[in-house]
């Protein structure tokens, strides 16, 4: 590695070029991930933009206050239009703007628009995050506008600005908490090791504070009332709901190794840079590598409650990318030096730390993913909730399988719980009704839990779903079991009972 690098000002760019790249990565992102309207998260949080949805619904009565901007802007266009056209639109406007970020950027190291585009392609097709399972471009949803606002935010703070990166740097706090709650310390650490004037320094703060309001506050008043879970509830939360997002000590330990080099590269290439940008983005990169070691110290001593804010968050899916940057950077400069010998030594090395990540493969079967997505059929049971929202009262509730996605999304009525979308404020509570569902059946391991959970609910004696019917106020009944109730509409595998 070079002792210091000298960066000459960034290379001058044909705009068509420029624009050329964009459309190309934004092909990219088409191919990987335009997937159809609804699909994954969106089967839920989509519903949250439908003023009003479902208030007889237990998990839809409180206002999801972590994203409470993205919900109540975003909600003003579906009392217009159909909510899968402000997704499309969302998905395509925010693609678009978090790709100028990144290619704004880029432009930091400096490198090529070429290398810029590359970089992003090959990030994109390994995807995204190493581990974590973190990403930036997917489907639309609050954690998509922050990603933008941090993303432009880090270009304006690269650049020495103050005023737009600080607000910006706010916002993302406010439109997903658990993206700016890392962010804003880690910009702030990088900030003070480069000694930015006090005043400067203020500005920021009070710009950051000022604009984390709009988040900040739905937050405090919508954990009034909450009933604080045990640490034995988070401990199910970390490591058997969703160990992929908040137990560390789930992550692949290979993919904990890359990331890790790839950050120690990041900072051994820069250690001694000049740029002011490349130190800022340097020192933020270590920040939040710190936030990453953190999550393992608080597994490693079994914290858990603290695990559910993913200190782990930032690190996985930045870092990388940051480093196939750092790679061209770095290359360009070696080859101004003529020291071919060490641009091989490189170029292995960063053939060593991607070719594991497998982008090849990897981008191919999220392309896969993406064309399948056009070609499934609704299937029994979903025909049956599909039947459910066309043929039951509005006020109706339906017991059925809490492990399905698509619960709300295609029938419309309320649910008693989802496995799939807890309520953290309501943790213990949800749990228990989880519980109630699946004749009390233990969840131990992910892997197993959506068997374990539709076997259980399948196993229901007559006199359990009466008790669940009378607790809940359930309606009907939806499920393969054969029960003395009024069959009211049947597929090949589910009927549909009414209980009242």
């Amino acid at each position: 590695m070079p002792d210091a690098i000298h960066l000459p000002e960034s290379p001058g760019r044909s705009s068509i070029a420029f624009w050329l790249c964009i459309a190309f990565v934004f092909l990219v992102v088409v191919a990987l991930h335009g997937r159809t309207v609804p699909y994954g998260n969106e089967f839920i949080y989509l519903l949250r933009l439908e003023p009003g949805f479902l208030q007889n619904d237990w998990s839809f009565s409180q206002t999801a206050s972590e994203h409470w901007l993205f919900n109540t802007i975003f909600s003003v266009p579906t009392r217009f239009v159909p909510v899968e056209t402000v997704a499309w639109f969302g998905r395509v406007a925010f693609w678009i703007a978090c790709l100028a970020a990144l290619f704004k950027l880029g432009r930091n190291w400096p490198i090529p628009v070429w290398a810029i585009a590359l970089s992003i392609s090959l990030w994109l097709a390994f995807g995204q995050s190493v581990v974590n399972a973190e990403w930036i471009f997917g489907t639309f949803e609050a954690k998509v506008v922050a990603y933008a606002c941090l993303l432009m935010a880090l270009d304006g703070f690269a650049r020495c600005k103050s005023v737009g990166p600080g607000m910006l740097l706010g916002l993302a706090f406010s439109f997903h908490p658990a993206v700016g709650l890392w962010a804003i310390p880690s910009v702030g650490i990088a900030m003070l090791v480069e000694r930015r004037c006090a005043a400067d320094l203020a500005k920021i703060a009070l710009l950051t504070f000022l604009f984390c309001l709009p988040g900040l506050i739905p937050l405090i008043v919508g954990h009034e009332g909450a009933v604080e879970a045990s640490a034995i509830d988070w401990e199910f939360v970390v490591k058997v709901h969703m160990p992929f997002h908040f137990d560390p000590f789930y992550f692949s330990k290979l993919g904990v190794g890359i990331v890790c080099l790839m950050g120690v590269f990041n900072a051994v290439a820069f250690w001694r840079v000049e740029s002011f940008a490349l130190r800022f983005l340097r020192n933020f990169q270590i920040a939040i590598g710190a936030c990453f070691l953190l999550g393992f110290l608080l597994r490693a001593f079994e914290i858990f409650p603290p695990l559910r804010f993913m200190p782990m968050r930032l690190f996985p899916i930045l870092t990388p990318l940051f480093f196939l940057f750092t790679v061209f950077c770095v290359l360009q400069h070696l080859q101004r030096d003529g020291r071919r010998g060490m641009q091989m030594v490189v170029v292995l090395v960063a053939i060593g730390l991607i070719a594991p990540l497998n982008p090849l493969g990897e981008g191919l079967a999220h392309m896969r993913e993406t064309r399948d997505s056009w070609r499934t059929h609704a299937d029994d049971f979903e025909t049956s909730l599909i039947w459910i929202s066309q043929h039951t009262p509005p006020d109706a509730v339906i017991l059925s399988t809490p492990n399905h996605g698509k619960l709300w999304y295609l029938s419309k009525r309320a649910h008693v719980a989802s496995y799939r979308y807890p309520r953290y404020e309501r943790l213990i509570e949800w749990r228990r009704r989880i519980s109630d569902l699946t004749g009390g059946v233990e969840i131990t391991e992910r892997e197993q839990a959506h068997s374990e959970i539709a076997n259980g609910f399948d196993r229901l004696s007559t006199e359990q779903i009466l008790t669940i019917a009378q607790k809940y106020a359930g309606t009907h009944l939806v499920t393969r079991t054969e029960y003395p109730f009024p069959v009211i509409f049947e597929t090949e595998q589910y009927r549909i009972y009414e209980l009242r």
